[in-house]
Order: structure tokens, then sequence, then C-alpha cells
């Protein structure tokens, strides 16, 4: 090694010892040496893998929930530092910090570390799929921060033509002769598409409180829809944010027996979730498995630990202000007992 590297014996004792270390230029000869890069040489990973991403962040969500913010922080930056050019991961940390956004000590720098994360995964990653996801993370930094006239900026005022692109992946793919992959791809659409209409019917909930036969319509509408497509079991977030709209909505009307109706469901869906929660297909859409575990892979996981999830549910009906005039309704106090208990929930 001494030869080939144009050092002396002794120099390279005080390598293999410890003593000392090669001197910068010397790393290219000594990689070439033992046939590997000089990452390898020097032991450093610049990326992690997507399981190791995946259990990473697992991790540092149920910290949040054991240990103090900033102690967390501070084992985060040091993650960034040393992976400043895995983007996946840069990515991932950024919606750790939006997903815990609410136990932020100082709520604009973390914020401001969103958005620092998001700029750089959209300057140097050079991936349309990150720099998509991206773009939405940072939107939704500004709407943490109250700042919606950035979001529009960045996203724009209107809402936009979909153009069907994945109409086109799939026809070609026929074309191709990948049948199975054309299929694949119409019911990942339909799913995404389907989730979106529930979605965006949720927060229209909200905007038409004040219009009950609009609001009522939207309601029939929706809960055949989830119904049909048995919500609660395929994207069971979606079910519960549904219901719990709808439960708010009807309470804000001062109908009573309707807002105790879909509080019932909400609470008999948490009664039966299964954790650890996650994304799955079911007889309908049965080809989605293995697009989520290929696509979807780095946040098909549920966004906080379950800890924090189940105090989440709880305290959606519990501490909601919405159901300020139900709070003295004995079926009210009875479903709120009935969900403590089922999740566990110190008193």
């Amino acid at each position: 090694i001494a030869r080939y590297v144009g050092v002396s014996r002794a120099a390279v004792s005080k390598w293999e010892k410890g003593q000392s270390y090669p001197d910068i230029s010397i790393l290219p000869k000594l990689a070439a040496y033992f046939n590997v890069s000089i990452d390898d040489l020097l032991g450093y990973e610049p990326q992690m893998t997507e399981q190791r991403i995946l259990k990473t962040y697992a991790e540092l969500a149920e910290k949040f929930s054991k240990y103090p913010y900033e102690e967390v922080d501070q084992e985060i930056q040091v993650l960034i530092n040393e992976y400043y050019s895995c983007f996946p991961l840069l990515l991932k940390i950024a919606l750790l910090y939006a997903n815990y956004f609410n136990v932020a000590t100082d709520k604009e720098k973390a914020v401001e570390k969103i958005q620092a994360l998001c700029t750089r995964v959209k300057e140097f990653s050079g991936d349309y799929k990150l720099v998509n996801e991206a773009t939405m993370l940072e939107a939704l930094s500004y709407i943490l921060q109250g700042a919606p006239q950035k979001v529009l900026t960045l996203l724009g005022e209107d809402a936009k033509v979909q153009l069907g692109a994945e109409q086109l992946i799939a026809t070609a793919q026929t074309m191709l002769g990948n049948v199975e992959k054309a299929k694949e791809i119409h019911q990942v659409n339909q799913y995404q598409y389907l989730l979106g209409l529930l979605g965006n019917a949720s927060e229209l909930l909200m905007l038409e409180i004040g219009n009950p036969a609009y609001f009522e319509q939207i309601v029939t509408r929706v809960e055949a829809v989830t119904e049909t497509f048995h919500i609660e079991k395929l994207n069971v977030n979606t079910a519960l944010v549904f219901y719990l709209r709808t439960a708010s909505g009807f309470a804000m009307q001062n109908r009573t027996d309707e807002a105790l109706r879909y509080l019932e469901r909400y609470v008999k869906i948490c009664l039966h979730m299964e954790f650890p929660l996650r994304l799955k297909g079911d007889d309908y859409f049965y080809l989605l498995e293995d697009w989520i575990k290929r696509e979807v892979m780095l946040s098909s996981q549920t966004p906080r630990d379950d800890d924090s999830i189940k105090k989440s549910l709880y305290e959606s009906v519990a501490t909601n202000p919405m159901f300020e005039s139900l709070k003295d309704n004995a079926a009210y106090k009875n479903l709120i007992t009935n969900l403590q208990h089922h999740l566990r929930i110190g008193g």
C-alpha cells in the first residue's frame, strides 16, 4: 500500500493504528487500490434506502411523542447534515415537521425548516416527483404559517384542468400488450380521484354550513359513495374526516340528532381501527397493493405515531369547540367515554 500511494510504511502503520489519517489527496489512490469508492473507504453513505427512511421517520415520530421537541429537533439536524444529498429523506423530514407542527416550541422556525428542506429538494433533486411533493409541502407550510397569498402565488389561484395523463399512459401500456399494467393504472387512477372527491366534499361541507339544504345534499351523496366503496376499510382517515365534518356541521346548525348520528359512525370506525394504520387495497382495488409498495413507499405509513393518532382521534370529539352545544348531552358523553376507554386515553 505504501509503495502504491507513495508514502512510507510508517505512515500506513499509523493509519492502521488510528494514530493519523491519510492526506485527502491520497484518498483516490487508496480507493482505487481497494477497488471501492471514496465514500465506501470512509464508511460514508450519502443515501438511505427507502426502508431505512421509513424506519427513521417512524423512530423520530415516536420520539416526538415521548421526548422534548428541542431534543428530537437536534437529532434531526444532525441527520440532515449527514444526509444532505438524500432528497427523499429531506422530504420525509419536512413532512415530519409538518405533522408535528402542533408540538413545535417555535412554530415559525419549524415552518422555516420545512420551507428550507423543500427548497433544497426542488433546486437539487432533479426528480419531478420529489419536486411536486416538495411544492405541495411548501404550500402546506404557508397554510401553517397563516400566509394564504403565498399558497396562491405558488400553486395558482384557480382550479386546473385535469389532462388525463394516466389514461394515456394506460392506453399506451395496453397497446404494448401490458394489460395488467394498464389495469393497475386505471385502478390507481380511480382510487386517487375517489379520495380526491371525498376530500374536496369534506372541505366543502364546512363552507356550506349556512346553506342547510345543500349541506345535506353533500352529505347524502358522499355518504352513498363512502358506503359503496367501503372507504372506512380502504382509507380510514378519509372516512373519519367526512363523518367528523358532517357531525360538526350539523352541530353548528343545532341539529343535535343528526350530529350525534354521525358522531356515532365516527366512534364506531374508531372502535374497529387496527394499529398500526396503513394504506391498502380491497376486492375492487385488488391491484393497489403493489403500487402502494412501489410508488407510495415514502408516504404510505401513518404520518404520526400511534399514541398521537389515538389522542387526536379522541380530542377531535372530546375537546372540539364545535360540539360545545352537546357537552351536557348524555349520548354525547357516552360516546366520549367509549372512545376514551377503547383508545386508552388518560382521563
